[in-house]
């Protein structure tokens, strides 16, 4: 049975790979040549009749079995659902509904010509689901059949920082009772006060309780300030050499939250917590993805390999890992959407807007901005409306807020 529902199609296409990783225009260009099926429990699907379709599961269940008996299940809704089901076509290979189901086809021709389009032919996006799985590396094959298997092993927030954001999502809740939460956690607290005192939020009078300074910083970036805290210990391991890298991740990340602070500050519409904790959770992803390779002996050997398959993951690992974590869709997407530097999906700007321009302003001076695009000349830069790029000097908003920057590289360390 075959429908058509052109909502379902665009929805569907925003939140695929690599679909999601096109502009509104081709997303909705692909959706006009999509269809939905609906399969009755037992229709079968073959890979090599459907290799002309990117097909995607939206409800139900489906049984991948290969020619050798191998099988798989696919549940809607999991990871393993925003990824085609076909990523090969042989031969014997056939997906069998387990019960009703619905899936959503996109023709392969017009989406490979619309990436080719918007990235060019060197361009990252569709890596994840269009490379052929022959010329992959090893790791990247294990890391990735493990994101299938949904076996990669994820950070997880400590409880106090869980309660606190559901708290304040309850407009009952005031602030005894998110200071009362954060005395449960005495670091937590140190950390909170000593922010509240930070060059970034000082009076001429200093806090001394948890209750004046959830008072000075307001629920809404106590709540963020508490979350970015927190997320240290996520950065943490016992293997020296995986601590190392991890360290290095934290290092990079809180840059990013700082530079992320300090132009939300000096742009309209944002906020400079949410920022700040968007620049933090940037590349969470990757922490997954160091974790397998130490557990599997791949951190010391190849680091080029180990950097090219964080480089090919860490997308849809941070999209992994911040939904498992309950973070709203405007982090996610400047988690997913960090590093595509001429980004234009819409016209206002948003945390991902902020997280490309923070992240191209730190490669100033550095090897890296040879093969990167100038500040000035991205969508982002040109949608934070943050004045005239002097690439000599760096942004003189920057230069002048430098001491809060700084203030809040500290206050995260």
């Amino acid at each position: 049975m075959e429908s058509n529902d052109p909502k379902i199609l665009i929805r569907v296409a925003a939140a695929v790979y690599p679909l999601c990783e096109l502009g509104d225009d081709a997303r909705r260009q692909l959706a006009d040549q999509g269809r939905l099926d609906l399969l009755k429990s037992g229709t079968r699907i073959t890979a090599a009749a459907d290799a002309s379709w990117l097909t995607f599961l939206v409800r139900g269940e489906v049984m991948l079995i290969s020619d050798k008996g191998e099988r798989e299940v696919v549940h809607a809704n999991s990871p393993r659902a925003r990824l085609p089901l076909f990523r090969v076509h042989p031969p014997g290979l056939y997906a069998e509904a387990s019960v009703a189901s619905m899936c959503v086809r996109f023709p392969r021709t017009l989406l490979q010509a619309l990436l080719l389009a918007e990235h060019g032919a060197d361009g990252a996006a569709g890596e994840i689901v269009m490379m052929d799985p022959e010329q992959d590396s090893p790791l990247y094959q294990r890391i990735y059949q493990a994101f299938q298997r949904e076996e990669l092993e994820l950070p997880a927030l400590p409880d106090v920082a869980l309660r606190i954001r559901e708290a304040i999502r309850d407009p009952a809740v005031g602030i005894k009772d998110v200071a009362k939460m954060v005395l449960a956690d005495p670091v937590l607290a140190a950390r909170l006060i000593h922010a509240a005192n930070s060059a970034a939020y000082r009076r001429d009078k200093p806090v001394t309780t948890v209750y004046q300074a959830v008072t000075r910083l307001g629920l809404s970036a106590a709540q963020d300030i508490a979350i970015s805290l927190a997320l240290k210990h996520l950065f943490k391991s016992d293997a020296p050499l995986l601590q190392q890298r991890m360290q290095a991740l934290y290092n990079h990340s809180s840059q990013i939250a700082s530079l992320a602070y300090v132009l939300a500050r000096h742009s309209h519409g944002f906020n400079a917590e949410r920022a700040m904790l968007a620049g933090l959770l940037h590349d969470i992803g990757v922490i997954p993805i160091l974790t397998y390779a130490a557990k599997h002996g791949n951190l010391q050997h190849d680091a080029q390999e180990l950097d090219k398959t964080i480089a090919g993951l860490r997308r849809i690992t941070c999209h992994l890992v911040l939904s498992r974590l309950g973070f709203e869709d405007d982090l996610i997407t400047a988690a997913e959407q960090a590093e595509d530097w001429m980004r234009n999906n819409h016209a206002a700007p948003d945390y991902a807007d902020l997280l490309v321009v923070a992240q191209l302003h730190s490669h100033l001076g550095t090897p890296r901005m040879q093969h990167l695009p100038r500040i000035d000349t991205t969508p982002a830069y040109r949608k934070l409306d943050l004045g005239e790029f002097d690439p000599h000097n760096g942004l003189a908003i920057l230069r002048e807020a430098n001491s809060v920057s700084s203030a809040i590289h500290q206050l995260l360390h």
